[in-house]
């Protein structure tokens, strides 16, 4: 008992707040699987008490790994901690769209990174005209839209 004592007393702080990456990496893969299996929902569907549009989606399937986040674009873009590379971001990372609007900087939609290939990153998200899908950053509608990436996963 007593040896345990000073092992505890000379063990860095540290040690005991640090996020284990493979529970981070486990969590990321759950978060995908689970959005995956609404692939296809219209817009606005209801599931449970939540409302699926960009950010309903976003905080359902994040609540569904214990991630609380806020419930509008608008505030999501300060969740987490921001990604400054997007070659950097991870699925499941928030990524902040402006809305219809390209002009004004304001944000207006969020998806989920889903994947990399072949250098081109592709998003989950609740989308007006085709509900719950699987869409590349690269495609003109939402390259010339992206704001940045949030990642609240790693916290």
């Amino acid at each position: 008992m007593k040896y345990l004592l000073i092992l505890i007393l000379f063990i860095p702080i540290q040690v005991f707040n640090q996020t284990n990456p493979e529970l981070v990496v486990d969590k990321r893969v759950e978060l995908i699987k689970n959005a995956e299996k609404y692939l296809g929902l219209r817009y606005r569907s209801k599931v449970g008490k939540s409302i699926f549009d960009c950010s309903g989606f976003v905080k359902y399937i994040m609540a569904g790994i214990g991630k609380n986040v806020t419930r509008s674009s608008v505030t999501q873009i300060h969740d987490g901690k921001r990604v400054k590379d997007i070659k950097e971001v991870k699925p499941g990372d928030i990524l902040v769209f402006k809305g219809r609007n390209y002009r004004n900087n304001r944000p207006g939609h969020v998806g989920m990174v889903h994947h990399w290939s072949n250098d081109t990153l592709y998003f989950i998200h609740s989308s007006v005209a085709k509900g719950v899908v699987i869409d590349r950053i690269s495609d003109p509608y939402y390259a010339k839209r992206f704001l940045q990436a949030r990642d609240v996963l790693s916290q």
